[in-house]
This record gives structure tokens, sequence and C-alpha cells, in this order.
């Protein structure tokens, strides 16, 4: 496999990685804007019909259209270690500290997105309180935490993927 080679931001494309807009959209709250470098909570139909047409557009111009949760899924989907590793790697970065949370977390994701792409748009929409379905009795932090209280933050920037991610040569900033 070659690697990239991007030497121009003015030359032809002939590849390009996005993400369509999901469920992450969905998370956003009102208290959740600034945090995650938003205005207004953008409409999800119409994002996606405005992500679809602007990814017509691309192929129109001979552009090859990959998508980052595809290309995330087969990764994850390559060998049960990296799909753990990926799966602890999230965990840890979605700032989950505490041996029961973390465990809770695998074990909800594990049960519940069998399926590597499906886990994968899992990880990108974010998870809250009230989907874990925890025992509250033992936790104070739970009990007078509202259920709709984000767990795993969503990554709704992932809608501009120019944003967390670009090709310069043959590397990425």
């Amino acid at each position: 496999m070659a690697g990239i080679q991007v030497r121009s931001e003015i030359g032809p494309l002939k590849k390009v990685m996005l993400h369509r807009p999901g469920a992450e959209l969905l998370n956003l709250t009102p208290n959740t804007l600034e945090e995650l470098l938003f205005d207004d909570i953008p409409f999800l139909k119409v994002a996606q019909a405005e992500h679809d047409a602007f990814a017509d557009i691309l192929r129109g111009e001979g552009a090859e259209v990959v998508y980052l949760e595809d290309l995330a899924a087969e990764v994850v989907a390559s060998d049960p270690e990296i799909r753990e590793r990926f799966l602890l790697q999230w965990i840890r970065e979605a700032d989950i500290h505490t041996e029961r949370y973390t465990r809770i977390i695998h074990d909800y994701l594990e049960e519940n997105y069998p399926d590597p792409k499906d886990l994968v748009m899992k990880t990108m929409a974010g998870i809250n309180l009230q989907e874990l379905q925890t025992d509250k009795s033992d936790s104070l932090v739970d009990l007078v935490s509202d259920a709709s209280k984000l767990v795993c933050a969503p990554m709704p920037n992932l809608y501009f993927t120019r944003d967390p991610f670009a090709s310069i040569g043959n590397g990425a900033s």
C-alpha cells in the first residue's frame, strides 16, 4: 500500500474522506453547545441532505468519496484484539476513569453493538446515562444525575472532517 502524498490544496481532488452526519448531532443539547463548539443544534435531516448533495458534487467532479465510519469499521472488524484495544482506548479518551464505568460501558457496547460499523457509529454518537440502565442504588452521583446526562460525549465535529484531520505531504495533522 502506497502512503498518501498530498502536496497541494488546489490541485485536482482524487479521494476525499467524509463523515455523513448521524446520531452524534442528536446528542447535542443547549447545555453542551459551547463545549462541543457549536452555535446551534443542526437539524439532522437537513445536515444529511446537504452532506449527500456535497458528496454527489465531489463524485461528479471525479473524486472518490470514502467514509470515515466505513474505514474505522473495517479496521475494528479485522481482528478481535484491535476491536478490544479500540474500545478500551475510546473509553479512556471519553474520560471514563473508574473501573466500574469502564466495565459498564465496555459491556454495554459489546452486548449491544456486535456489528463493527454499528459500534463505530455508537462511539461517534455518544452515550447517555439512561442507555446504560445501571443500578443507581449504590451510586450517589447516578442517583442525582439527570438520565439524559452524557456519560460519553458525542463527536459532532466529525461532520467537519477537515477540522480534526488533514493530510499534508505523507503525514497528517
